[in-house]
């Protein structure tokens, strides 16, 4: 008689993945019980709960769980994206009171290229890593590619739109807007399924005994 197979769940892809999603819901159920309201405390709860999610995802809970397998670059990627956005935005509030329009802009634009780094270090990281059930081990670079191809699109489209309508354009914000919302909800919403669902481990051997 064979080993059976067994699975157990991942309680840091269920918590990783519910703050994920919380992080990207949290800002749409604010504005919508209170538009105009608690605009910067909404900021810091999803700064925070987003920050969490991708910290447990590196690290995992009590040493398991760690879709990078715990892998230096992986980790070290997914810490950045965790922790460099609230601190430039500390930086960018303190800069702000200088008025140096210029200095906002190099900033913004170092956290971007730094973000986008560490965001194709990760997803890479992660896909190799093969921790993650196939072929989800990818649906963070799919979501990637997703997001980048839609913020990118209005900036190509506003090149060669001098003087056209600007409805279209509109739409497509409006879409960046919804897939930026989109993609971590759903992420979040496959890692705790996948969580639930568990990693597969052999059962102990009854019959015959193990020697």
């Amino acid at each position: 008689m064979t080993d059976a197979e067994v699975r157990k769940p991942v309680p840091a892809w269920i918590w990783g993945g519910a703050l994920l999603a919380a992080s990207a819901v949290v800002p749409t159920a604010v504005r919508a019980v209170a538009p105009g309201g608690f605009g910067s405390g909404v900021a810091i709860v999803t700064a925070v709960l987003f920050a969490a999610s991708l910290l447990v995802f590196a690290f995992g809970l009590r040493g398991q769980g760690s879709i990078v397998a715990r892998r230096p670059s992986g980790m070290a990627a997914l810490l950045v994206l965790a922790v460099l956005p609230p601190i430039v935005e500390l930086a960018l509030s303190a800069l702000a009171t200088e008025q140096d329009i210029s200095l906002l802009q190099i900033v913004s634009f170092a956290q971007l290229a730094v973000n986008a780094a560490a965001a194709l270090v990760a997803v890479v990281a992660i896909g190799r890593a093969a921790v993650v059930p196939r072929p989800w081990q990818w649906a963070p670079a799919w979501g990637l590619a997703v997001i980048v191809a839609t913020s990118a699109l209005p900036q190509i489209v506003l090149v060669g739109a001098s003087g056209q309508d600007p409805q279209g354009l509109l739409w497509l914000f409006a879409l960046g807007s919804l897939v930026i919302l989109t993609v971590p909800l759903a992420l979040g919403i496959l890692a705790m399924v996948l969580g639930a669902r568990g990693q597969a481990a052999p059962s102990p051997q009854i019959y015959p005994p193990a020697v």
